[in-house]
């Protein structure tokens, strides 16, 4: 048996609180004493990309099948077929219980892999700083676009979270950064590409970030405009980002703040001037039992390395955030999901914040809708080729499809 990890809070919260509510459910009325949990799924990151090269966005998420003490993990592959919907899913057997998803090209084969992190590979034990994380890496198989190789294990360290392919030691192959989500850590995993193996890493690097943060999210952007690439992770109570240097390693970090948990972050030129601004999603007072709080913060980057945040209130438990054109004006608009663990009865919100060409870079609350019971990923993406972007929820996986109308959502149903 496998314990989930969760996310250091975010993952085992919402174990402990879909399990009570089944136990609730399974103890009302039964009388014979008898405690029956029914099988449930705890779904990780959704990411929507072509997969197999055919031009349409496929779908990948990790989940857990909590099956009394029985963990089944794996990676669930969703290839979109010419008719707009998806064939049954690809499931690839993970040995650890997953939570983050990244994709990218780790081999240079010019096709993407999936990279899960797995937070523990060892049961985590009371008082003692977990450092059992690591990747499960599955490569694209060579003769068969958007089908997969079995997992391979790479070691990290620290709690693996989120993790990104991006090329940092200036030898042009792909590397891998990963956040460490260990409280007391704050710190990077910075995995470079062997030379002369393709896709194969050197052992992980710790590369310090501050002090007390805990690292929950991860995006890369060149968000000075030198042409290199930068890292901009979400602290426990911050945005950090590390400008990437000429002569190889990174810049002191310069922080942010974003308000009480920021849990989710983004990167786009939000106002069309040429400079990356940031989003950031704060989760307020929710994760430790309380309410209000919770805003999505906008950094635009007025001038390079100056920023104007502006924080909007969202609904409770902000988690992630996701950019993109939701009303089909060609401006970024910003979808966040929130989801309150403590609160079963309540499904995740889905909020949308659209922009207008005569306010650029600003932002209001469009509409607040709900999502599925406890989705707490979300990815956008044109799901039924109709050309309007859609919202993809991790739970499920589901989809919320945009209508004929710009900028209202259909709810959520399963993705098949």
């Amino acid at each position: 048996m496998r314990r989930l990890a969760g996310d250091l809070g975010m993952g085992t919260s919402l174990l402990a609180g879909a399990a009570a509510l089944l136990l609730g459910a399974a103890c009302g009325g039964g009388g014979s004493g008898e405690v029956v949990i029914p099988p449930f799924w705890v779904w990780g990151q959704v990411v929507v990309t072509d997969l197999n090269g055919d031009g349409r966005a496929d779908v990948a998420v990790p989940a857990t099948l909590i099956d009394g003490g029985t963990h089944r993990n794996s990676v669930q592959v969703f290839l979109r077929d010419a008719a707009g919907g998806f064939a049954a899913p690809s499931t690839y057997s993970l040995e650890f219980d997953p939570w983050n998803l990244c994709v990218g090209d780790v081999n240079g084969d010019g096709r993407p892999d999936l990279l899960v992190s797995i937070q523990a590979s060892v049961p985590p034990q009371a008082n003692v700083i977990g450092d059992s994380g690591g990747l499960l890496i599955l490569r694209q198989d060579p003769g068969t676009p958007g089908r997969f190789l079995p997992a391979a294990w790479v070691w990290t360290g620290g709690a693996a979270g989120p993790a990104a392919v991006v090329e940092l030691t200036g030898d042009g192959l792909a590397d891998v950064a990963v956040a460490d989500g260990v409280f007391v850590n704050s710190r990077l995993l910075l995995l470079a590409q062997a030379p002369g193996s393709p896709g194969a890493l050197l052992p992980p690097m710790p590369m310090p970030v501050g002090s007390g943060h805990g690292f929950r999210d991860l995006a890369v952007a060149d968000v000075n405009g030198d042409g290199r690439p930068d890292l901009v992770l979400a602290g426990y109570d911050c945005v950090a980002i590390l400008h990437q240097q000429a002569g190889g390693g990174f810049a002191a970090p310069v922080f942010l703040s974003a308000g009480l948990k920021v849990d989710g972050l983004a990167t786009a030129d939000l106002d069309g001037d040429g400079r990356v601004d940031l989003v950031a999603a704060n989760a307020g007072n929710a994760p430790d039992g309380g309410k209000g709080g919770a805003n999505v913060t906008v950094f635009l980057q007025t001038q390079p390395g100056a920023f104007a945040a502006t924080a909007l209130p969202v609904a409770d438990g902000a988690r992630q955030v996701a950019i993109g054109d939701l009303n089909g004006d060609g401006l970024p608009d910003v979808a966040v999901i929130s989801l309150v663990y403590q609160s079963l009865s309540t499904p995740s919100k889905v909020t949308i914040l659209l922009q207008t060409a005569a306010h650029r870079g600003a932002f209001t609350v469009a509409t607040v809708m709900d999502g599925t019971q406890n989705a707490n990923f979300l990815a956008l993406g044109d799901l039924d080729g109709d050309g309007r972007t859609d919202l993809i929820l991790n739970e499920g996986p589901s989809v919320m499809f945009q209508t004929a109308a710009p900028g209202i959502f259909s709810p959520p149903r399963a993705l098949r």
